[in-house]
């Protein structure tokens, strides 16, 4: 048995402490889905600081200046020692996560009714209590265990707690999750592996 941890935006991202947009989403998924695949304990800011190696952009914390995509994300999980490809559809995705892969999705977070039924964030729950109807887009990171199955990590969780692990959802919460922004999750989605 085997849990997805939580690598939390929340620890390093003063912009997300302060309850603002935030910007180290996508780093911090990627250092959750590298460490799930290489078996290590990659933090939110090593996954940080390999997209700045990646990328050659050094982001400025209070300031929403770190934004993150997929290709991107491709390159920062290689920093950390991992491969990034898209998949063909979103079954391939679905099958390299069966077969050890996890997945980097890229969401919008808040849309009804992707996350019907889901645990979020406390972060999360209270944010969207202060802005209600308001979606943002977000990345996020997911794997399956034989045992466990589907789990989902957002970083806004905190890491700590009942927040230490990402949350149990099923394939078909996990396709709605993929299909917020309302095209092909293939889309939206980057398989994250330990070898090409």
């Amino acid at each position: 048995m085997a849990r997805l941890k939580i690598r939390s935006q929340l620890e390093v991202d003063e912009e997300a402490r302060k309850g603002l947009v935030w910007d180290d989403c996508g780093p911090s998924s990627a250092a959750c889905a590298a460490s799930w695949v290489l078996g290590l304990e990659i933090s939110a800011k090593q996954g940080i600081a390999a997209k700045a190696t990646a990328t050659g952009f050094v982001e400025k914390q209070g300031v929403s200046d770190n934004g993150s995509s997929l290709s991107e994300l491709a390159k920062t999980v290689k920093v950390l020692g991992a491969h990034g490809r898209y998949p063909a559809d979103w079954q391939d995705a679905v099958q390299a996560a069966k077969n050890g892969a996890a997945l980097i999705i890229n969401v919008d977070q808040a849309k009804m009714p992707f996350y019907e039924g889901v645990t979020m964030s406390k972060w999360h729950r209270k944010y969207v209590k202060a802005h209600p109807g308001y979606e943002y887009g977000h990345m996020t990171a997911a794997a399956f265990d034989p045992a466990d199955g589907w789990m989902w990590a957002c970083p806004t969780m905190s890491g700590k707690g009942d927040e230490e692990f990402a949350v149990s959802v099923t394939e078909s919460q996990l396709k709605q999750i993929a299909s917020s922004k309302g095209d092909a999750p293939k889309s939206r989605v980057l398989i994250v592996s330990a070898k090409k």
